[in-house]
């Protein structure tokens, strides 16, 4: 028997499998969603159960955000899952409270903002990841890209939403122009396309060297209604007359941003799949400090970088993603 619980000691017992409900504040077919659904599930297995509330927030006006999560809601409580994610600001700001008053592990993930605006560092049943784009690696890779002007202006163009400004937070708290080094960026918030598009089209005529395309996923066109992300980025592709980049893995591509030292999905999810591991091991969320992603990766366009006639450097070559 002695030897029995000594083998019980040295070999650690498999994870039984648990139900996990993901509330993801976007939407299914959502390549930042898809990513670190891969990157939690590339950590924890295929033994678990999955189930996923989607509140669709990019697609859906701000009036029926209540009527989303009064949804989720009742999907946590006739699931009663082991644990639950929260995934990005909005999930978060509009269920965080309600979690607040169970026992239920909550792993978040994605929060732009401090996650002392919502009382989070005080929860005893939550731990998750911060969301904190690489801005500064993205800006000095393009500084090293464009090697005609040793003094360089960028513009750096958002969509108008709660996510953007809670991502830029950490960069201009104000919106107000500044100084990195040798770059000036100037900011751009719209969700209009009309002033979207003038924006891109005039960027070389008032000075600017590159642009740096963030999010566009709130853009509408002059009737109010929400254009496709897809749309929105491949119109900016076609009518750039810079180089534009992006800070997020899913903003690069063919039909996209040329590249960037983006923040990875996949690897933004496997922090949290660490976090829902050692939970589902025994570890208390409250022992689990918040994570943010610390690195991110080398991604370019093949295709743009031609068009663009851009030299990457050998030893960023030499750990680059290419995608077309």
């Amino acid at each position: 028997m002695r030897y029995l619980v000594l083998l019980l000691i040295i070999i650690p017992l498999k994870i039984m499998a648990a139900s996990v409900l993901i509330i993801e504040s976007y939407h299914q077919e959502y390549d930042w969603d898809r990513n670190y659904n891969k990157g939690i599930i590339s950590i924890l297995g295929n033994e678990h159960d999955y189930h996923h509330s989607y509140l669709d927030t990019k697609r859906l006006p701000e009036t029926l955000f209540a009527i989303q999560a009064e949804r989720a809601w009742k999907h946590y409580n006739k699931l009663k899952p082991d644990l639950v994610v929260l995934a990005d600001d909005n999930a978060i700001k509009l269920l965080h409270e309600r979690f607040e008053g169970t026992n239920v592990p909550v792993v978040f993930l994605g929060l732009n903002t401090n996650p002392r605006t919502y009382n989070l560092h005080r929860q005893k049943n939550f731990t998750g990841v911060l969301e904190r784009p690489l801005f500064k690696r993205s800006l000095l890779l393009a500084n090293q890209l464009l090697l005609e002007k040793p003094n360089k202006k960028f513009l750096v163009l958002f969509d108008n939403s709660k996510t953007t400004i809670a991502s830029l937070a950490q960069v201009s708290p104000t919106l107000d122009s500044i100084e990195m080094g040798k770059m000036s960026l100037d900011f751009v918030l719209t969700s209009n396309f009309s002033t979207w598009k003038s924006s891109i089209s005039e960027a070389k005529l008032n000075g600017y060297d590159a642009i740096f395309i963030g999010l566009y996923h709130t853009v509408m066109d002059g009737s109010g209604n929400y254009l496709s992300p897809e749309h929105v980025i491949a119109w900016t592709r076609d009518h750039s007359p810079l180089p534009h980049f992006g800070f997020w893995e899913f903003t690069i591509g063919a039909e996209k941003n040329i590249g960037g030292y983006v923040l990875d999905g996949f690897l933004h999810g496997q922090h949290a799949g660490r976090l829902i591991k050692k939970i589902l091991e025994g570890a208390s969320p409250s022992s689990l400090s918040f994570v943010f992603d610390s690195k991110g990766s080398y991604l370019f366009s093949k295709s743009g970088v031609n068009k663009w006639k851009l030299k990457i450097p050998e030893k960023i070559i030499q750990k680059a993603k290419w995608v077309d």
